[in-house]
C-alpha cells in the first residue's frame, strides 16, 4: 500500500487457494467503513453470496483466513473498540468482496485472479507492520497491526476501507493484465499504484456516508482537499509518527504533480513533496490527472441540478465504468502514461458516449500527459496489441548484476533485423541500471533460500526484482508482490 517502515516478523502461509464448497448462500451484514475511525465512525454493509461454516467465512470469489464466528443474530457487526480483532476481520471481508462486486458489475464479465485460484485469500491480521500488500504468489491479500508510538494505539491496516480497496485493485489489475506486474518501466508500476489508490477513491464514492461528508467539507468545491482526496489517513499518521515526518495521510490525489521525463528523475528521493519513480512516488501523477477529472465531471453535475453528494456518486460510478471500459482495451505488457490516457479517452468515446472527453483530456494535457492542442487528426498511440517476451543479457556496467539475464515485453507488430537491435533493449538496460543503482533489485545467492520476508528492504517497500540462480547462471525476476 504505502512503502511501510520495518521488514514483517511473521510466518507465511504459502498454501494455494482453492475453491471451498459452499451449498447455501446468504446476504449478510458485516461492519464497514469505507473511510477509517480518524475520519467517520462504522456502519455496516451487506455483504452477498456468503458461505459459513463455524469460524470460516468465504464467497466464491473471497475467503478469509482468519477465523470469525458470527454474533448470534448471524451477523458480523462488532464494536470497534471492545473487539478490534473481530471488527477487522469482518470490515476487510466486506470491503474484499463489494469492491471485487462493484468493479465485477461494471466489467460485465468474471474478474480472473493471477494465481489463477477461484478465490482470493484474505489474511485480516497478518502480523505487526505498518503496511498491506498483494501478493501473486499465494493470491492473497494481507493487512497488519502496529502500535502507534505517540498515541499508543493499537492500528489495523484492515480497519481502512481504502487501504483494503487499494489492495483488492492490485489483486484485480494483476488478474486482468498479469504481464503489468512483469514490466521494468516507471509508468505501468506508476498505473498499478495509481489504478489500486482509484479503487479505493471509487468505491469510497458509492458510500453514501462518504458522499455527505466530503459535500459537507468542500461544498461541492473539490479543488479542496478532503477525505476522498486523501488517502488512509489513520495508517499515515501513525506512520507519520513512527518517523517523524508529520505526514497525515498516505497519499493525495488533490495533488500538483506533473509528467516529466523519468530519466530526469530520482527513484525516491524520501522527500513527498518531489517526485520519483518509485512507483508509489510516481503513481501521484496519474491519480492527480484523474482527481483533476472528477472535480470538473463533480461541477458539471452540480450546475445540471445534483447536490454535491449526488454529484460525488453520480461521478464516481462514471469513473468505475471509464476504468472497466479502459482495461478491456487497455495497452500490453510495458505502455506510457500517454498511452493509457490515449486509451481512456478512446474508452470514453466509444464505450460511454464521449461525456468526459472534455474533461479527462484537460485533465490529461494539465498535467503533460498528453501534449496540448493535439489535433484531432492525429492517431493517437495506444500501446501495444501483441506483446512478446525477449529475453536480454546485462552486460556492461551492473557491478555484481553483470551477466544477469532479465526479460521484458516488446511489441509483436513490430519488426527488427533482430531482438538485439529493438529500442526496447536498451530502455530495458537503462531501466535495470538505475533500478539496481537505487537498490530496488535484490541479490542472492546461489541456493540461498529466500523468504517472503527477504523480499521487503528496510523501508519496508517490496523489491521491485530479485536474483534467481537456474542451473548456475543468474536471471533477475520480477517481484510479484506489491504494497
Amino acid at each position: 500500500m504505502i512503502g511501510s517502515i520495518g521488514s514483517p516478523n511473521y510466518v507465511y502461509n504459502t498454501q494455494s487457494v482453492t475453491a471451498a464448497a459452499a451449498p447455501e448462500t446468504q446476504s449478510v451484514d458485516f461492519s464497514y467503513n469505507s473511510q477509517d475511525q480518524l475520519v467517520m465512525s462504522a456502519g455496516t454493509a451487506k455483504v452477498d453470496d456468503v458461505s459459513t461454516k463455524g469460524s470460516h467465512v468465504s464467497t466464491s470469489r473471497v475467503k478469509l483466513n482468519d477465523s470469525l464466528k458470527p454474533n448470534e443474530d448471524g451477523s458480523y457487526v462488532f464494536d470497534q473498540k471492545a473487539k478490534p480483532k473481530e471488527f477487522t476481520a469482518a470490515h476487510s471481508f466486506a470491503t474484499v468482496a463489494n469492491t471485487l462486486k462493484m468493479f465485477q458489475t461494471a466489467y460485465g464479465e468474471k474478474i480472473p485472479w493471477a494465481s489463477h485460484g477461484e478465490q482470493l485469500g484474505l489474511n485480516a491480521d497478518k502480523g505487526e507492520m505498518l503496511n498491506a500488500y498483494y501478493s501473486r504468489g499465494d493470491g492473497s491479500v494481507n493487512f497488519f497491526h502496529s502500535m502507534d508510538p505517540v498515541t499508543n494505539s493499537m492500528v489495523y491496516s484492515g480497519q481502512s476501507g481504502e487501504v483494503v480497496s487499494h489492495e483488492v485493485g492490485h489483486a484485480m489489475l494483476d488478474g486482468l493484465h498479469p504481464e503489468y506486474l512483469m514490466a521494468w518501466s516507471p509508468d505501468p508500476g506508476g498505473f498499478h499504484e495509481s489504478f489500486a489508490d482509484m479503487t479505493g477513491f471509487m468505491m469510497a464514492t458509492q458510500d453514501d456516508a462518504t458522499c455527505e461528508l466530503v459535500a459537507k467539507e468542500t461544498g461541492g468545491d473539490l479543488t479542496k482537499d478532503n477525505s476522498l482526496s486523501r488517502t488512509g489517513e489513520e495508517l499515515g499518521t501513525s506512520i507519520g509518527h513512527a518517523t517523524n515526518k508529520g505526514r497525515t495521510f498516505i497519499r493525495n490525489a488533490n495533488n500538483k504533480f506533473k509528467w516529466v521525463d523519468p530519466s530526469t528523475l530520482p527513484d525516491n528521493p524520501h522527500d513527498e513533496t518531489k517526485l520519483g519513480t518509485e512507483m508509489h512516488s510516481w503513481s501521484r501523477v496519474y491519480t492527480g490527472a484523474m482527481y483533476d477529472a472528477f472535480t470538473v465531471m463533480v461541477k458539471r453535475e452540480m450546475e445540471g441540478g445534483m447536490t454535491a453528494a449526488q454529484a460525488i456518486k453520480e461521478c464516481g460510478q462514471q469513473l468505475i465504468e471509464l476504468y472497466a471500459n479502459t482495461l478491456k482495451d487497455a495497452p500490453r505488457g510495458d505502455f506510457t502514461y500517454k498511452q493509457m490516457a490515449n486509451c481512456m479517452l478512446k474508452a470514453d468515446r466509444e464505450k460511454m458516449g464521449g461525456k468526459n472527453q472534455e474533461a479527462l483530456r484537460a485533465a490529461f494535457e494539465g498535467r503533460d500527459i498528453l501534449p496540448k492542442g493535439m489535433s484531432m487528426a492525429e492517431v493517437p498511440d495506444y500501446g501495444m496489441r501483441n506483446a512478446r517476451n525477449i529475453t536480454v543479457s546485462l552486460d556492461g556496467d551492473f557491478g555484481m548484476f553483470s551477466g544477469a539475464t532479465v526479460s521484458t515485453m516488446v511489441d509483436g507488430d513490430k519488426m527488427y533485423a533482430s531482438d538485439a537491435s529493438r529500442p526496447e533493449v536498451g530502455d530495458l538496460k537503462t531501466n535495470m541500471k538505475k533500478l539496481i543503482d537505487a537498490g530496488r533489485i535484490l541479490y542472492t545467492e546461489p541456493n540461498q533460500v529466500v523468504t517472503k520476508k527477504d523480499l521487503f528492504d528496510k523501508d519496508g517497500l517490496p523489491y521491485v526484482g530479485v536474483v534467481r540462480w537456474v542451473d548456475g547462471n543468474m536471471t533477475i525476476e520480477r517481484n510479484t508482490m506489491i504494497s
